[in-house]
């Protein structure tokens, strides 16, 4: 049950078989499972959201989503080309099943998120009244950019000069892309996963991890190994 009992929380995970980089990238097995599974097992165990979905367009994605414990929703084709937007597949997802009043938007490809971080980001959610909720990491990075013109580079969030050290920023927090909250009055009106009251959920550092090719991907398997998820054995 989600974390206001008043509240239907229902999480849609996209996932076309379309993948370049990787091919079926998604269900693709990393560290032991399916990638799909890691999210999968993380959001139904957080026991806080009422429905997992898994949207797709792919038959051999569809018995896998279902095998990890995911309904599947059969998404449009033209929500599954690649350059269809996420907020395409979530319209194509919330038309279908429209019985929610937070939509949870999750990202396949953040195998390293946790049911307590769903757990505290939808208590954050609720205490903030807030209209949708995105996720981020912490990263002390400094950052640059070049003229296209000119090639002159010039940094975009600290002074060289007084150049600041570690214990003395806060950092900057970049957006992870592990998930999302959304009201439905709000994407009801915007058709867009951000916007109104926006909260911030910080997630830890090793989650800020990219998946689009295999150095990636041996990359997040150490990460699954040491941080990820691991459902009690003989759990469903």
């Amino acid at each position: 049950m989600s974390a206001d009992p008043r509240k239907r929380v229902v999480a849609v995970i996209p996932a076309r078989g379309g993948s370049v980089s990787i091919p079926l990238k998604n269900i693709k097995e990393l560290a032991g499972r399916p990638l799909i599974d890691w999210c999968i097992r993380s959001a139904l165990d957080s026991k806080c959201i009422d429905e997992v979905w898994v949207s797709t367009d792919h038959d051999d994605i569809a018995a896998v989503a279902e095998k990890c414990g995911a309904k599947v929703h059969r998404r449009a084709a033209e929500t599954a080309t690649s350059t269809a937007s996420t907020e395409s597949a979530m319209v194509d997802f919330v038309k279908a099943h429209p019985d929610y009043d937070v939509l949870c938007l999750i990202q396949a490809t953040s195998p390293l998120v946790m049911p307590d971080h769903f757990r505290e980001a939808l208590d954050l959610f609720h205490r903030q009244n807030a209209d949708s909720l995105v996720t981020a990491v912490r990263a002390h990075r400094f950052l640059w950019s070049v003229d296209p013109a000119t090639g002159v580079a010039t940094a975009k969030n600290y002074v060289p000069e007084s150049r600041p050290r570690r214990q003395d920023w806060s950092g900057e927090l970049i957006e992870n892309g592990a998930f999302y909250f959304t009201t439905k009055a709000l994407f009801e009106t915007s058709q867009c996963r951000l916007g109104g009251r926006v909260v911030l959920y910080e997630m830890p550092e090793h989650t800020l991890t990219e998946l689009d090719s295999m150095v990636d991907w041996e990359i997040m398997k150490g990460l699954c190994e040491e941080h990820g998820y691991k459902p009690a054995l003989g759990a469903s």
